[in-house]
């Protein structure tokens, strides 16, 4: 019974640790790289980010999308352009395959608190922007979360106010960003089952493997007690 109580204890010991580590720990990261001035205030607060523009996108029939090469906060993500509407999500994985493209879409708001929904129009971004530039708070539609900042700017002097014609020269530029608030374990389920499975990001295998071998021996022990104690009474 001591044994059993302790490796429950372990384990809960262990979650509330884990939940408090800041996934900043890497360092500040890179700051965005601006092909054109850009006021430095819509980027404040970016520890990690994302860079691109159109020529970043697969075109698949009518659809523009990209993969980030790199995890976002700890996440993989897709950006999308259909009929000239973005969209934006993190990739969801189930046993560590990603279960038929399933999104976890996030919805854009506005400085103004103007809240677009999951499906940015270039309408609306014209609507939006401050001389050709605004910045989107984003949330997970799942839980409310902070996904970061997404901040679109282009040249108002080459293509006016218009973005859709800035996108269609290649000069629309995006930036997704995330500080330490943002990646700071806000899914702390989603980072034990990244841990379960060896998957957590950046960490080598190796090291995923020794922190997570008392955590897999605690819950074998448990489920073997609980088999053990309740065989009798089957």
């Amino acid at each position: 019974m001591k044994t059993f109580v302790f490796a429950v204890s372990f384990i809960v010991l262990f979650s509330v640790l884990v939940s408090t580590i800041p996934v900043g720990l890497q360092g500040a990261g890179a700051t965005p790289e601006m092909l054109i001035p850009v006021d430095p205030s819509v980027i404040t607060g970016f520890d990690h980010s994302a860079n691109y523009t159109k020529s970043d996108f697969t075109l698949i029939a009518a659809l523009y999308q990209y993969y980030y090469p790199e995890k976002l906060g700890g996440r993989d993500w897709r950006c999308t352009n259909i009929a000239g509407e973005f969209s934006l999500g993190a990739l969801i994985y189930y046993g560590g395959f990603l279960f038929l493209g399933a999104l976890d879409s996030v919805k854009f708001t506005s400085t103004d608190g103007v809240d677009r929904g999951d499906l940015l129009s270039f309408a609306e971004i014209d609507a939006d922007a401050d001389d050709g530039v605004i910045r989107y708070n984003l949330q997970y539609y799942a839980n409310g979360a902070s996904a970061g900042g997404f901040v679109l700017y282009w040249n108002t002097t080459a293509y006016g106010s218009s973005s859709s014609d800035a996108w269609d020269a290649d000069a629309l530029f995006i930036v997704h960003g995330v500080g330490i608030a943002d990646t700071a374990t806000g899914d702390i389920g989603a980072l034990l089952v990244q841990l379960l499975i060896l998957q957590l990001p950046d960490v080598p295998l190796l090291i995923n493997i020794l922190l997570v071998t008392p955590i897999w021996a605690s819950i074998i022990y448990i489920l073997w007690y609980i088999i053990k104690e309740t065989i009798p009474f089957v």
